[in-house]
């Protein structure tokens, strides 16, 4: 208990780091065969005393997602927030199910990101790492077929054609009569 009290009153900075994103369980990024999207989780030290440095590397779905800066060390001052980005890409070949990976439309797929907070190398007091995961709900689609719509301004076109027709044939029906 005392060494416990020691460490707490010789600890000099607060860590309050955190790990968000714009997709959840409710909310999967969604994206189909054949497409890449573009996203990001977002590193945040909106508590802290200093600035923390982080590394991020992805645990799982390595087969559908890339760093765009897998070396990266992820720097995120006091109050701020800093984004990672990352690019989700799906096979063409998921649409048939002949993809090499095991990804098929219709599915839930998690990346899991590992995000892990290091020390610099040149202090030589002892500290302590801390690491976090954060999931990434992923939802394959298939592309939606699209309809083939009329432009708006096409029904005024048929709409003033068929009104042209209807005067038309009255004018010739009123002309008929009036010759008998």
């Amino acid at each position: 208990m005392g060494m416990l009290l020691i460490g707490i009153l010789v600890m000099n900075s607060v860590l309050a780091f955190a790990v968000s994103s714009k997709y959840w369980e409710k909310n999967p990024l969604t994206i189909g065969p054949g497409e890449t999207e573009k996203a990001f989780i977002v590193l945040q030290n909106m508590a802290g005393t200093e600035t923390v440095k982080a590394r991020v590397t992805i645990m799982e779905g390595t087969d559908i997602a890339k760093l765009d800066n897998p070396e990266m060390i992820y720097e995120i001052p006091v109050g701020e927030r800093v984004n990672v980005n990352f690019t989700v890409t799906i096979p063409e070949e998921s649409i048939t199910g002949k993809a090499v990976s095991p990804i098929s439309p219709g599915g839930i797929y998690n990346l899991v990101f590992d995000v892990t907070t290091v020390t610099d190398s040149d202090t030589n007091s002892f500290g302590f790492g801390t690491g976090m995961q954060k999931v990434i709900p992923v939802s394959v689609v298939l592309p939606v077929a699209e309809k083939n719509t009329i432009a708006p301004w096409a029904y005024y076109l048929i709409v003033g054609t068929l009104a042209l027709i209807i005067t038309v044939i009255g004018i010739l029906i009123i002309r008929n009569k009036k010759k008998k």
